[in-house]
């Protein structure tokens, strides 16, 4: 005998359920402030049923934006588990046998709640390229254009990932199955199609092996928008994706930064740029790791930082210290992270932006960052002619800030051929000065992270 079944469609956004309860064969109104309340509530309703009957129920779940669909099976201990999928039905032998679905269905469990980040309309770009465009792109030699083919890259308005589904088989770790797998030891999937899916499509990609070693450069000249806070943190998502002595976050300020004061751990006194360098004063000799470790300092994520000029140093660093740093670091590490100070002209600034695989651009949602960074892009596209390819400007909204300034901005930014726009939610703790770790973050920003350090990988790596 098939044990009774009662049924829950979800509507309202999350908020509100219609459940059928079979002893009492009538139909119920349950409601939440969340979706996750109304889970709740769902479940509350499914063990009284299974108490009251003194018998096994199956409880399907329709609808709703985290949770749908799914078949559970509840006992009157109030023991929960997936229901058995019930073998097909014979058919005739002409007929084919209908697929059946996998066990505890395919849920959607979404990471973020996107629709309070205002988008940015995307435009395709124009037919003709613009004058500055097409004096950065256009190498013609004998009457031939000689520039190499860019790689197509899909402008979006926010962080997006590649349409893969590696870990489709592990249990759901976010939103409503996460949080049922957690608490009732379910190991419910998640949706195919789901953002947790999409999630670990971008975490796949950020694993990937790089054809070398790598320079990922953030830089503006506009102070305050957020450069270091940024490349602490995209250092830390890259180093727990791709494993522990894997990449460095380098202050390559030319009379140092802020990077030593926003790590977990911060470095020795003299742990700097200019003591490695001084240890190891030939980049082409071989450098031990024990030896490379004693000048970086450890964070908790796996990765590695090095301060910038600090200390008794009275010279400022310039291009051949970078070189000088990056060639050392490139004997043990994957990935080099360049947080440049404030000036364009100086040398390490120069070398960190010419020599990176890819450049990402923080502008803050404010008139001053926007100009600052739309006139460091012109002059980019003025004497660098692939520069822009490997660009990726991200945006980010804040207390202050004026949103009316980004419709003009992406707009100009595409125009000089920026090939990658994306957006990053408001994140308090980049703004509040305080040191950086990832567990501190808030979950939206860290799946934003994972997010844009994919396009950075696939900007290194290609499609």
């Amino acid at each position: 005998m098939s044990a009774p079944q009662m049924t829950v469609a979800i509507d309202d956004g999350g908020r509100h359920a219609t459940a059928y309860v079979p002893s009492q064969a009538a139909t119920l109104d349950l409601r939440g402030d969340t979706e996750q309340d109304l889970m709740t509530a769902v479940f509350a309703q499914a063990h009284a049923e299974a108490r009251n009957s003194g018998q096994t129920i199956t409880v399907a779940v329709s609808g709703g934006t985290d949770t749908a669909p799914m078949r559970l099976e509840v006992d009157p201990d109030q023991t929960i588990r997936p229901a058995q999928e019930q073998a097909p039905a014979q058919e005739p032998a002409t007929r084919e046998r209908p697929q059946r679905r996998p066990a505890g269905g395919t849920p959607v469990v979404r990471i973020q709640d996107e629709g309070n980040e205002p988008t940015v309309p995307v435009r395709l770009p124009a037919t003709e390229p613009t004058p500055a465009r097409a004096a950065v792109f256009a190498e013609r030699a004998d009457g031939y254009d000689r520039t190499p083919p860019a790689r197509p890259r899909r402008s979006v308005a926010g962080l997006a990932a590649p349409e893969i589904a590696p870990g489709a088989g592990e249990p759901a770790r976010l939103g409503v199955r996460g949080w049922l797998n957690a608490m009732l030891g379910l190991s419910l999937a998640p949706k195919a199609q789901s953002p947790e899916m999409r999630l670990r499509a971008a975490e796949s990609m950020i694993t990937r092996a790089l054809p070398d070693f790598s320079v990922i450069t953030f830089a503006n000249p506009k102070g305050g928008v957020g450069k270091t806070p940024l490349a602490v943190a995209l250092t830390q998502t890259l180093a727990v994706l791709r494993g522990a002595s894997t990449v460095v976050c380098a202050d390559f300020g030319e009379v140092g930064g802020s990077l030593a004061k926003r790590v977990a751990v911060r470095p020795s006194p003299g742990n700097d740029i200019p003591a490695l360098l001084a240890a190891h004063p030939d980049p082409d000799v071989a450098i031990r790791p024990s030896v490379l470790s004693q000048h970086l300092t450890r964070q908790p994520s796996g990765e590695d930082i090095i301060a910038g000029r600090r200390g008794d140093a009275t010279s400022v660093l310039n291009e051949d210290h970078a070189a000088h740093l990056a060639a050392i670091v490139a004997q043990h590490r994957e990935i080099l992270v360049a947080d440049t100070g404030n000036n364009p002209l100086a040398g390490t600034w120069q070398w960190a932006v010419r020599t990176a695989d890819a450049v990402v651009v923080p502008v803050p949602l404010r008139w001053d960052a926007a100009d600052a960074a739309e006139e460091m892009i012109t002059e980019l596209a003025s004497t660098a002619t692939d520069v822009l390819q490997r660009t990726i400007v991200v945006i980010t909204a804040g207390p202050g800030d004026a949103p009316m300034v980004e419709q003009d901005t992406v707009e100009a930014l595409r125009d000089l051929g920026v090939p990658l726009v994306a957006r990053m939610p408001f994140e308090p703790l980049f703004a509040s000065g305080e040191r950086l770790a990832l567990s501190r973050l808030q979950p939206h920003t860290r799946a934003a992270l994972t997010r844009l350090a994919e396009e950075v990988i696939t900007t290194i790596t290609g499609p």
